[in-house]
Formats: C-alpha cells, sequence, structure tokens
C-alpha cells in the first residue's frame, strides 16, 4: 500500500476533529443528546437550590454542607462517567478502524507535516483536553481524527478492507524492516561503527511512524528477526565503507 504524501497528510489532518472535541463529535446520537442535556444543567444553581434546603433543614453544619453539595455532584459526577464512556468508545472506533488520527511529532518545527498515527500508539497516555499523546518514548501533539469516508476521499480509495491481508499462518514483516533499514540510511541514522543492536529501537520507532497497519506491533516484533532481516544489509554497509 502506498504511503500517503505530505499534500494528502495536511489535507487529512485539517478535515480532521480535533482531539479534544472528537469524543463528543463522533459520539453516538443518544450520548451526545446525554451529553448536551448534561451540559444545560447547572451545577452552580444545583449549589444554590441545595444551599436553600439545607438552610431550612435542621441538620448540623456538616449536614448541611453535604445537602448543599449533593445537587452539584452528582451533576459533576455524571458529567464525568458519561465522559469517560465517549473517550473509550473512541478507543474502540480508532482500532477497529472506523477512525483514523494524524497528529505532529515532537520535537516539531515550523516545516513539519503531520504524521499518520499508529493505533498501538493509543495504549498509551492520552491528554484528551490538551490533543496529546504518549507512547514508549513517542510524543504526539495537535492531534485530529477523521473518518473512513474523509480518509478515503483524499487518499482516492474506494474502499478500504480492515480485515488481516495474512489471515493464515505467522505474518512477515521482514519487508518493512527493509524498508525501516534503507530509510533511516537515507536520514543518516544508521551507524556503521555501532552496533547492529544499537540500531533496533530506531528501526522500531520508524515503523511505529510509518507502518501503522503492520500486523504484528513494532514493540512486540522480536529483536532476532530484526537481526535476520538487516544483519546482511548492515555488513554490507560495513564493508563498503572499509573501502
Amino acid at each position: 500500500m502506498a504511503r500517503e504524501t505530505t499534500d494528502q497528510l495536511n489535507r487529512l489532518w485539517h478535515k480532521g476533529v480535533p482531539m479534544a472535541q472528537a469524543w463528543v463529535t463522533y459520539a453516538k446520537p443518544d450520548l451526545k443528546e446525554r451529553w448536551a442535556e448534561l451540559q444545560q444543567r447547572s451545577a452552580s444553581d444545583a449549589f444554590e437550590k441545595g444551599a436553600e434546603m439545607a438552610s431550612a433543614s435542621e441538620g448540623d453544619a456538616i449536614a448541611k454542607i453535604q445537602m448543599a453539595l449533593e445537587g452539584p455532584q452528582k451533576i459533576l459526577r455524571a458529567r464525568t462517567e458519561l465522559r469517560e464512556t465517549l473517550q473509550k468508545n473512541i478507543l474502540k472506533y480508532i482500532a477497529g478502524g472506523h477512525l483514523h488520527s494524524f497528529g505532529y511529532e515532537l520535537p516539531r518545527k515550523v516545516s513539519s507535516a503531520p504524521v499518520a498515527i499508529p493505533k498501538a500508539a493509543w495504549a498509551g497516555r492520552c491528554d484528551w483536553t490538551r490533543g496529546k499523546l504518549s507512547y514508549r518514548g513517542l510524543e504526539f501533539v495537535d492531534i485530529r481524527l477523521t473518518t473512513n469516508r474523509i480518509r478515503n476521499e483524499i487518499l482516492e480509495r474506494g474502499h478500504v478492507d480492515t480485515r488481516p491481508t495474512r489471515p493464515q499462518g505467522r505474518p512477515s514483516v521482514a519487508p518493512e524492516i527493509k524498508k525501516a533499514f534503507f530509510a533511516l540510511h537515507e536520514a543518516g541514522k544508521i551507524d556503521p561503527k555501532a552496533s547492529l543492536k544499537s540500531h533496533y529501537s530506531e528501526i522500531r520507532r520508524w515503523l511505529e511512524l510509518n507502518c501503522p497497519n503492520l500486523p504484528v506491533p513494532p514493540a512486540s516484533i522480536n529483536s532476532e528477526t530484526i537481526r535476520k532481516t538487516i544483519s546482511p544489509l548492515f555488513k554490507a554497509l560495513k564493508e563498503t565503507n572499509k573501502q
């Protein structure tokens, strides 16, 4: 599958919904309606009403405070629970291939282009308010999410099959590992004077960023698999540098 061009990535990002809003925008209609209802209910009004009732009661000071806080706490608790549900639903939509995320990797420069964020990265720490995602040392910011329909239109694809491409046997990731090696070499990140093993983390990092549809999460790829795949390439590079 061809990688997205910089122009396509920019368009996908601009068409997306900011992470801070996506969990409401892409919510199911009934849950979205419930969220709007909770937003309309005023916690401060509930407190004032509770305070009036507490003032007219005969309980002690602590009981009166609890009575005054009961209303707003109920509203705030309901909002928190629903927000957590909606955010968990978004993670399910991403995992199922129904939503796709794009953002910027730190450190971000003026010339930086958005990147397609791997599904596996969403197992990391999400900051929904700030639109940030942290995963295994990777930091993504200004994240936006878009639907399959918009993604397909921009990438000019009629349909994206989310089923595994290799349903039988253990899938091979050797071609992608080789791509990672050549891309890192071109970027000057392969040091023939260093050990082969010292490059494994860079290989996995490149795969995380550039191969979001890998059948095996980069973090789960066995080191021996990486060694066998790039050892001949690394050896050839070392021999070339000796000349």
